[in-house]
């Protein structure tokens, strides 16, 4: 399966280590199967080194490739769609002062909380921890989710994961 990491640099051996905790499925290495999808990344991150960085070099690069999850024998944790479980796991790597471990696995997918799909989950994070939040008003922020456009992330998180994991070319947008 080809894979896509948008960014301002080509990456052709992905480090975990410049990766932070505080993202969907925890530390790792980000990676979508939508290519589109990683070209927007690569624009959002290098208009964003630009304007921290104050650098007029930052470009636009999608690094792109190949995992063979069933050869690698990998331990992947997916999660099918916005639902509880998702919800929980999202909400304890982004807000939470002791995220999820997602040690367990090799590699960690599902939908991501891009945009639209955040301020619901922000939302619902902040009714969550003031205590004002039922089990019906889960199932109400999980009924706004149903209606994002459908994408994708994998978290390359294990050494296994990372050797598995072979880089095919970068190019520039």
């Amino acid at each position: 399966m080809l894979l896509y990491h948008g960014s301002y640099i080509e990456i052709k051996t992905p480090d975990i280590s410049y990766s932070r905790y505080n993202l969907d499925f925890g530390k790792g290495f980000y990676v979508t199967g939508i290519k589109e999808q990683a070209e927007k990344w690569a624009k959002r991150r290098a208009a964003m080194e630009k304007l921290l960085n104050n650098s007029n070099s930052s470009k636009p690069i999608v690094s792109v490739y190949e995992l063979d999850f069933d050869s690698a024998d990998l331990k992947v944790q997916r999660f099918n769609g916005y639902n509880e479980e998702w919800l929980d796991f999202v909400v304890s790597n982004r807000g939470a002062e002791e995220p999820m471990s997602n040690n367990d696995y090799d590699v960690i997918f599902g939908n991501i909380a891009n945009d639209d799909v955040a301020a619901v989950v922000d939302d619902y994070m902040k009714l969550l921890i003031k205590g004002r939040l039922d089990p019906e008003g889960k199932q109400f922020f999980l009924k706004q989710l149903k209606y994002s456009k459908p994408n994708d992330q994998y978290c390359i998180v294990s050494e296994k994961a990372f050797n598995a994991l072979v880089y095919i070319q970068s190019y520039i947008l």
